[in-house]
């Protein structure tokens, strides 16, 4: 009976021990882990900003195969959201982007199944040349209660190595894409609806704009007599629609939107078309038309970084006419349609 009181008198000073030391402990745990990475950070950050990229380095990701995703709000930026549901080695949570800052940083907000607080957690990118970059991922959350502080002691050393798997499958990722140069373009995603055209073919010298300018004026020029012969009804501005981005002949077609409905014979060269509807890459372009072979490669590899695949042709549409507008001022809208996963 007396080594039972004893051993019980044992039990409740060492949970007194836990419970007043767990207090003594510190309420918050923080880590940090980072990788150096030969790309930029312009494409380091394209790739952190984007949560349906997520999988594709998480080192949590492979634990569970029938681990269940779901996607809501944008892909990449403010508000993009996963939630996720798995075994004891995934957990279930909610991960969610609450800021980001191109190219410097990501800010996220975690909540974990069975935990009250949420954890923060952060991408910070930094520019360590032109062409190198280094990204840093940290975590931090509060721990409540004393058993909460006595795990904190831990989970650094098993969260690390965490973190240091995923930037390791991170930079492998980023490192196996081309180091393009996507700065200097603001791209919005838009919903675009079908439209209508008469097109005809044409080609000119990828390099040589003023070349391109005269071909794609004589061929609005033959639309536009073919219009006006049928008495067909042009309703938009024109455009030029581009399935080959690459090699030394650009290779489009001139376009003009006609009214959707009327009943068209297309009559060669001229060929009758309509445009897809669905999610685009939108980008207002303001300059010379000789700028446009660049902000296109621009495009091009935005759409690359963040995991995008073009479905359908590139609409350059031009807004503004040429004859009167200084070429400084012209504005042509680029649409760069993707497909929906």
């Amino acid at each position: 009976m007396k080594f039972l009181k004893i051993l019980v008198g044992i039990v409740l000073v060492l949970a007194a021990m836990f419970f007043l030391g767990g207090y003594l402990l510190p309420e918050r745990m923080a880590l940090q882990r980072q990788v150096d990475i030969d790309r930029p950070a312009v494409l380091v950050f394209a790739v952190a900003n984007d949560l349906g990229r997520f999988n594709e380095w998480s080192p949590w990701y492979p634990l569970d195969p029938a681990a269940t995703y779901r996607f809501e709000g944008p892909a990449s930026g403010a508000g993009a959201t996963l939630h996720w549901q798995g075994n004891d080695a995934v957990g279930s949570g909610t991960m969610r982007i609450v800021s980001s800052e191109s190219p410097t940083q990501v800010n996220m907000e975690l909540a974990f199944g069975g935990f009250d607080a949420p954890a923060a957690s952060a991408y910070l990118i930094e520019s360590t040349s032109d062409t190198t970059s280094r990204m840093t991922w940290t975590f931090e959350s509060t721990l409540v209660g004393p058993t909460a502080r006595w795990f904190g002691l831990i989970m650094p050393r098993y969260i690390g190595a965490d973190y240091e798997k995923g930037l390791a499958q991170f930079k492998t990722l980023v490192e196996s894409m081309p180091a393009d140069d996507f700065t200097g373009i603001e791209v919005t995603v838009q919903d675009v609806p079908a439209a209508d055209v008469i097109a005809v073919a044409g080609s000119a010298p990828a390099d040589d704009m003023t070349a391109t300018a005269a071909v794609l004026g004589e061929l609005y020029g033959q639309l536009i007599v073919f219009a006006g012969e049928r008495g067909i009804e042009i309703v938009g501005q024109p455009l030029t629609l581009t399935d080959d981005l690459d090699g030394d002949v650009w290779r489009f077609r001139a376009a003009l939107p006609v009214r959707d409905g009327e009943t068209i014979q297309g009559m060669a060269p001229v060929a009758v078309e309509r445009t897809l509807a669905g999610r685009a890459l939108v980008v207002e372009y303001v300059g010379p038309h000789s700028g446009l072979p660049a902000i296109l490669d621009k495009l091009d590899a935005y759409a690359r970084a963040h995991g995008h695949r073009r479905e359908g042709s590139i609409q350059q549409i031009h807004v503004s006419d040429p004859e009167n507008t200084p070429p400084e001022s012209l504005v042509t809208r680029i649409v760069f349609p993707i497909a929906v996963e």
